[in-house]
């Protein structure tokens, strides 16, 4: 006979497991299933060596032309930017769940207001990160984020897009604990807004990973070329 699923209990508790250990930036084992594995990659070697071989050519690269090939490598330097800001907003949003998920498994109101305290700390940081970034991260994963379009040559050109990442409702959407975890229906939404936060992040880490891979090959290809 088959069982009936596990029910919250009267309280607004439900059973929760503690995550695993999260992928870091350039990993992707804990992407959102609908996105494709990518490899590990090493973004500043990859640019790194790509700036080197453009710059040691002898006769100028005709495609792209010399300003798209300054576009490319300033789009990637931003990508390289928000990359990082974004690995260190994925440690603070992976400790305020594990905060949050401390106070689901707390039965005293005292020790999860403590621990929602903690989580606002948390919550705030989020911000603090985001708002001290450089100018070539805030131009993708900022308040004021915008779309990065990279001219590389002639009519063709390359978008980069847009992540905004701060803990507003348009960016990460973590809300702060109004209740002090007073009810574990409090806990719970938390805790869903913490993992889709993550998956949030996890989709921007790999959709530029996938644009600086796109934008390497491509200053590769030309200087190899030339």
């Amino acid at each position: 006979m088959a069982s009936e699923p596990e029910k919250p209990s009267d309280d607004g508790k439900k059973e929760r497991s503690r995550r695993p250990g999260l992928a870091g930036l350039f990993g992707f084992a804990s992407a959102a299933a609908e996105e494709e594995a990518l490899p590990a990659m090493d973004l500043a070697g990859g640019l790194d060596r790509a700036l080197r071989r453009s710059g040691a050519q002898s006769k100028p690269v005709e495609t792209p032309s010399p300003q798209a090939d300054n576009n490319i490598r300033e789009a990637l330097v931003a990508i390289e930017s928000a990359l990082y800001s974004i690995d260190r907003v994925r440690e603070i949003v992976e400790q305020a769940y594990e905060v949050a998920l401390s106070a689901h498994e707390a039965e005293e109101p005292g020790a999860r207001a403590l621990l929602a305290e903690s989580f606002d700390e948390l919550r705030v940081s989020i911000n603090t990160v985001i708002e001290t970034v450089d100018g070539r991260a805030a131009t993708l994963i900022g308040k004021n984020a915008r779309q990065i379009d990279v001219k590389l040559g002639g009519k063709a050109h390359y978008s980069v897009s847009p992540f905004r990442l701060d803990a507003s409702s348009k960016g990460l959407n973590v809300t702060p604990p109004r209740d002090a975890f007073a009810t574990f229906e409090e806990v719970n939404a938390a805790l869903d807004e913490l993992e889709a936060a993550l998956k949030k992040a996890d989709r921007a880490a790999n959709a530029y990973c996938r644009d600086a891979q796109f934008l390497i090959a491509r200053l590769s290809s030309a200087a190899a070329a030339a």
